[in-house]
């Protein structure tokens, strides 16, 4: 006795190339996601190092700051608008410009891969609210290590800032 079967339809390669299509989205996602996650972890770091750079700066301008003889910084007279305010203070050269003082740390971190080559830097001035002139507000900035600005303008390019503040009150004006 002979069996009859009916005529393939190509229905199961029809359901295979259906599950082909959906596992190669369901692997294009995956992989979409791990990529965005690879992303945002490596921004968090370049924040998280500009960040330090910046508490690194600002902590030593304080010190600087709160020495009697032979700090590196130099204190401003309070002004309108505030300093730090101005792009063109941030990019002006010598006792004008940010205290850029020899930053051995951030140098030996930049070396190992660490930190950009941009070094953190720091700006002093005597608030305006305090007449004594006994209040100074420093102001800090830390860079990710992608960072560039066009040297012209001063106006980033990549990457990014960190800002950081604080308010010293001196003991002596």
């Amino acid at each position: 006795m002979h069996k009859h079967h009916p005529p393939q339809q190509g229905v199961v390669l029809i359901v295979v190339l259906i599950m082909l299509v959906v596992i190669g989205f369901s692997s294009a996602a995956v992989m979409r996601n791990a990529l965005n996650s690879d992303l945002v972890s490596a921004n968090v770091r370049s924040e998280t190092l500009a960040t330090q750079a910046a508490q690194l700066a600002l902590a030593h301008c304080e010190q600087q700051i709160l020495l009697t003889t032979g700090s590196t910084v130099t204190t401003h007279e309070a002004a309108t608008p505030a300093r730090w305010q101005t792009l063109a203070n941030w990019t002006a050269e010598g006792a004008a410009g940010p205290a850029k003082p020899d930053w051995a740390e951030h140098d030996n971190l930049a070396a190992q891969g660490a930190l950009g080559q941009r070094p953190p830097e720091c700006m002093a001035e005597k608030s305006s609210i305090e007449p004594s002139g006994r209040v100074v507000i420093v102001t800090a900035r830390g860079f990710t290590p992608d960072y560039t600005e066009n040297t012209t303008t001063g106006r980033v390019e990549s990457g990014s800032t960190v800002w950081l503040q604080s308010t010293l009150r001196l003991s002596s004006p």
